[in-house]
């Protein structure tokens, strides 16, 4: 859903439907409500603190740097992103602007190239998808845990 959120309003931007500057707030506080209402209702799982971990890293860049998460254009480049490269130097994007002398805390931006996922991710990002890769596993332990209880509970 938060993807789906922050997709819709960075191609509104695109299409100069909406002002990047009203865009880019809306898209980060939607997903951050979203994600911290998920990281609440599953906070018993340790997982769940590698993805705290990454939402905050993420947050600390966006905040900081105006509500858009500032990107590596040598990253980009690394990453065979030179379509978006081009298209982010000729309009603007509701959600990423481009590292530069003024942006804070860069090394928690997009600076992390994946070719091979033609991807350009961030610190936060890395946590993010080990919460994601280790989440299924815990949860499933979880919820075989109670199943195994559950038919303890009904012979006794």
């Amino acid at each position: 859903m938060a993807a789906l959120i922050e997709g819709g309003l960075a191609w509104s931007t695109a299409q100069g439907w909406l002002n990047p500057n009203l865009a880019a707030p809306l898209a980060n506080a939607a997903v951050v409500v979203l994600v911290v209402y998920g990281l609440w209702q599953n906070r018993e799982l340790k997982s769940i603190w590698l993805a705290a971990l990454g939402l905050t890293l993420n947050t600390i860049a966006i905040i900081s740097n105006g509500g858009h998460m500032p990107v590596s254009a040598d990253a980009l480049r690394a990453a065979g992103l030179e379509d978006f490269l081009r298209f982010m130097q000729k309009s603007s994007d509701a959600v990423h602007s481009f590292i530069g002398p003024h942006t804070k805390f860069w090394f928690l931006c997009d600076v992390i190239p994946l070719p091979w996922f033609k991807k350009v991710i961030s610190p936060g990002d890395s946590f993010l998808f080990l919460s994601v890769l280790t989440f299924f596993p815990e949860a499933t332990q979880r919820v075989m845990r109670k199943r195994v209880r559950s038919k303890k509970m009904e012979t006794k």
